[in-house]
């Protein structure tokens, strides 16, 4: 005789990726990294502009990992991926665009007090991943906000979400989303950002407005990278109090001003959905 606990397990259909399966797909990226390093030194040899080859081995090494993924996930759950689930308010389009840039804004700051000071390698080497021309602005506003919200957000958050809670999915997904950034510096933004992002995924069933917060913060990274560094000279060396005339913690209180009342504003607006579909 089986109890109702068992035949509830027997029943209950497995949902791809559990957090095991996720930190294998994260693994994958492993030889993704070595196939597309490998790649990148057959286009150097046919004499590609570098920014053309960065953005067609990056797209090609998250790539590998959505096609891994997507045929996990169909093979397990028997479904295809879906981006959405359910329609989305353009008012939660219109939000989330103050509440990413004061979300942003307040941890970039935070994070250059918290953490120690960037290295100079690393500094070099995001100085020469932002600039202005069109294959770099195509890998940070269209390849990155798409391949990485498929991954962390449309994949992995939504499996976790239903294998374990909304709240260790959210926390789960954005932590993976900061590893694969590959250092502290960028890993630190990544996961509270991405713990927002993960949020907006489970009250949208959307991937779409992560995508477009994705863009909205990439795009702005780039524009202010192209402002300061290469219009007014300044460098990433530079203090912020120093560019915008503000102390840095009247500019953190500031930036979480914005998110806060775009943050309220967002939970009023699925507050009434939820109600309203409770009454139909």
């Amino acid at each position: 005789m089986f109890d109702n606990n068992h035949l509830q397990r027997i029943a209950k259909k497995p949902f791809y990726p559990d957090l095991k399966q996720s930190w294998f797909l994260v693994l994958f990226l492993l030889p993704a990294l070595f196939f597309s390093s490998a790649l990148r030194e057959i286009l150097k040899g046919i004499d590609i502009d570098n920014n053309v080859i960065h953005l067609i081995t990056y797209s090609v090494k998250l790539g590998i990992i959505v096609l891994i993924a997507f045929i996990f996930k169909k093979n397990i759950n028997d479904r295809p991926f879906v981006y959405y689930k359910s329609k989305v308010s353009a008012w939660t389009y219109v939000l989330v665009i103050p509440a990413i840039i004061g979300l942003s804004g307040f941890v970039d700051i935070a994070g250059v007090m918290i953490l120690p000071e960037m290295p100079d390698y690393l500094k070099e080497s995001l100085g020469n991943a932002m600039n202005s021309n069109l294959p770099t602005i195509l890998t940070a506003v269209v390849a990155a906000p798409v391949l990485e919200e498929i991954i962390c957000r449309g994949i992995i958050c939504e499996g976790l979400i239903k294998n374990i809670s909304p709240r260790a999915g959210i926390l789960w997904s954005a932590f993976i989303f900061a590893v694969i950034h590959l250092n502290p510096w960028q890993g630190f933004s990544a996961f509270v950002v991405g713990c927002f992002f993960g949020w907006i995924y489970w009250k949208t069933l959307s991937i779409i407005p992560c995508i477009f917060m994705h863009f909205i913060n990439n795009g702005l990274v780039l524009f202010l990278y192209y402002y300061h560094c290469e219009k007014l000279g300044y460098d990433l060396d530079t203090p912020i109090a120093e560019i915008y005339g503000f102390n840095e913690i009247i500019l953190m209180l500031i930036y979480a001003a914005i998110f806060l009342a775009s943050f309220v504003l967002l939970v009023r607006i699925f507050k009434s959905k939820r109600m309203r579909q409770t009454n139909v």
